[in-house]
């Protein structure tokens, strides 16, 4: 195809999904330089929540089973990747003294927060509204990933011939389907008035 095409293609578009393209990607481009330059090697958001994610996952355990055998401490071990065995900052969840789950930095819901901020970011809609579904979609995708971190514990102790399964596939099922959840009410109750105020 040439150039031309393309740009015929493009201008096919209408308008309202362009600009949702073009913020989507300076918002995606955006947050990646953002997060490799700046955020990533010094760990100033990581850090925290992967901790805060380790710690409220102990107490939903603890919680639930009635006893205080969950616990959780900030580590350092050995992760594999397409590199070899790389040594990595870890959240650790104990059962007793045995280590069931290490939460590594990707896995702190930072990305969701962001994948599901800029979504709402991008579309037509007033600030207020905005900021009400930001905010709060994020305090909830934050307690459903905590729940998912138990889950799996709770998962790897006593059905182990299911963790791999849980965890690859219906808790990743589970996040993502209540992202996209979240995402259908915020759009299913726009309007022209909302638009017009973007």
């Amino acid at each position: 195809m040439s150039l031309n095409t393309y740009q015929l293609k493009w201008n096919s578009v209408p308008i309202a999904v362009k600009r949702f393209i073009v913020r989507a990607l300076i918002i995606f481009i955006a947050w990646k330089v953002l997060y490799l330059a700046f955020l990533l090697p010094s760990r100033v958001l990581d850090k925290p929540l992967s901790h805060s994610v380790a710690s409220a996952s102990c107490w939903v355990l603890n919680t639930f089973t009635n006893s205080n055998n969950y616990s959780d401490k900030s580590e350092k071990g050995n992760i594999h990747t397409d590199d070899g065995l790389v040594l990595m900052p870890l959240d650790n969840i104990y059962f007793h003294k045995k280590n069931v789950v290490s939460i590594e930095d990707p896995c702190n819901g930072l990305e969701l927060f962001v994948l599901y901020a800029g979504f709402i970011v991008c579309m037509p809609a007033s600030l207020r509204r905005k900021i009400f579904f930001i905010l709060g979609g994020i305090v909830m995708i934050y307690i459903v990933n905590v729940l998912r971190c138990a889950g799996i514990t709770y998962i790897i102790l006593y059905y182990p011939a299911h963790a791999n399964f849980a965890h690859h596939y219906i808790f990743t099922f589970i996040v993502y389907g209540f992202i996209i959840g979240l995402w259908l009410i915020f759009t299913n109750k726009l309007d022209l008035a909302d638009a017009k105020t973007d």
